[in-house]
């Protein structure tokens, strides 16, 4: 059993094999490859997002779904005839270096463009494709995405945070019964400091607190002083706004320090990586919120985790699973316009329905955020699990429309490009 603190290395081990595969894989196809197409008879997509970094993982699985929705749509026949090019791009978690990489790829032709995690850098690609009439569809939970900083072009598949407190919300207080006294800590970014106004709007319409918060930089990785604060608090549930590796790390010293022994953990939303490389006895009993796992009781997320798992060798996570999405909804929506132009398809994608990863999801059409269903998984003991991935028991889903403030309370007022 890996040790508490094996997450960097368990996830080193983990990228060495699938290079080895990759490169395998890659010199075999190779020796098949027709010759290869024009510049112009391919359909080019950019996937931004931050390999380097905290929250590398992440984006890794963004990279291997991308590319795994483009050889299945490719086996199809492409997208109105033309074979997908996934044109990826690392923003080393740097919104500037988000804004250069969006600009290179428009300049190189790309009217598409996917990815994100960190709201920040999503919010500053979103203006540079709005200004260029380039459709974005990003993934980050900041609330103002889709609220104050809403744009025609913007569609958002990951939910906002106030999606995700809604959902957590909804299960663990209202279905569980668990504790309304919270004590967050969070991380100083757009996503953490909307998240957290979500979690304090929550717990206050149920008659309980948010009795304090830290705050924590999103590379830090030594959170002793803000669990000495929770501890200290009273409160008698501890809520992380917090992801990545950082997570990580967050989870493993609130056990050594002890403190699930005294206070309930509710991380407002995590994901597979980040726990698989946790000793079990870390994340046993802990509660995160999730929009998607890879053995959910679904036909459609078992399909499609099923593929990307014979592809890569270990199951897929989230963030990979709603980029995974966002490129055969933006195929769906351009079949469906019968045209490449960002004009024609823009129509298509609002109110969009579309059933790719897992429940039935929809693209709402004032603020151009994804309705979509909520998870919590219960960390299981090592007794339970079946292997390595297998971490959490599910609950829910709690559905789409519920979870969903109406775009006059997020503060969408949508523009189009010549109005900014």
């Amino acid at each position: 059993m890996m040790s508490g603190m094996d997450y960097t290395s368990y996830m080193q081990r983990v990228r060495s094999i699938h290079f080895v595969h990759v490169i395998l894989v890659g010199l075999f196809c190779s020796l098949f490859q027709p010759p290869p197409l024009l510049a112009e008879e391919r359909f080019p997509i950019g996937l931004i997002c931050p390999l380097t970094g905290p929250y590398a993982i992440e984006a890794q699985s963004q990279k291997e779904f991308a590319l795994l929705a483009a050889r299945e749509i490719n086996a199809a026949g492409g997208v109105l005839g033309k074979p997908i090019d996934i044109r990826v791009e690392d923003t080393f978690l740097k919104p500037g270096m988000g804004i250069k990489k969006a600009e290179k790829l428009i300049q190189g032709g790309v009217r598409y463009l996917t990815g994100g995690l960190y709201s920040s850098s999503v919010t500053a690609i979103s203006r540079v494709a709005h200004r260029n009439g380039v459709i974005h569809m990003g993934l980050g939970g900041s609330n103002d995405l889709t609220g104050k900083y809403c744009n025609s072009h913007h569609f958002n598949m990951c939910p906002a945070g106030y999606q995700m407190v809604a959902g957590t919300g909804s299960i663990l207080i209202d279905r569980l019964g668990i504790p309304k006294d919270w004590f967050a800590i969070t991380v100083d970014y757009s996503w953490g400091q909307t998240t957290l106004s979500s979690v304090g709007e929550m717990l206050e319409t149920r008659q309980g607190s948010l009795v304090g918060n830290a705050f924590v930089a999103v590379k830090e990785q030594d959170f002793s002083a803000a669990l000495v604060r929770a501890m200290a608090s009273g409160a008698r549930v501890l809520c992380l706004i917090v992801y990545g590796k950082g997570q990580a790390q967050l989870l493993q010293q609130l056990y050594d320090l002890g403190i699930k022994k005294k206070m309930r953990v509710v991380v407002i939303a995590s994901n597979l990586n980040i726990n698989a490389g946790l000793a079990p006895e870390v994340t046993q009993d802990i509660y995160v919120g999730l929009p998607w796992y890879w053995n959910l009781d679904n036909p459609v997320a078992r399909r499609v985790n099923a593929l990307y798992q014979e592809t890569y060798g270990y199951p897929g996570d989230w963030p990979g699973a709603q980029v995974y999405d966002s490129i055969h909804v933006l195929a769906k929506a351009i079949e469906k316009a019968g045209s490449f132009d960002t004009g024609r398809v823009i129509p298509e994608l609002e109110g969009m329905a579309f059933e790719t990863s897992k429940t039935v999801s929809k693209i709402r059409a004032c603020d151009h955020r994804v309705i979509q269903d909520w998870y919590v998984g219960i960390g299981k003991p090592v007794s339970r699990r079946e292997s390595r991935w297998d971490i959490f028991d599910i609950l829910g889903p709690v559905g789409g429309e519920a979870l969903m403030l109406d775009c006059e309370h997020t503060g969408c007022r949508m523009t189009a490009a010549k109005d900014e």
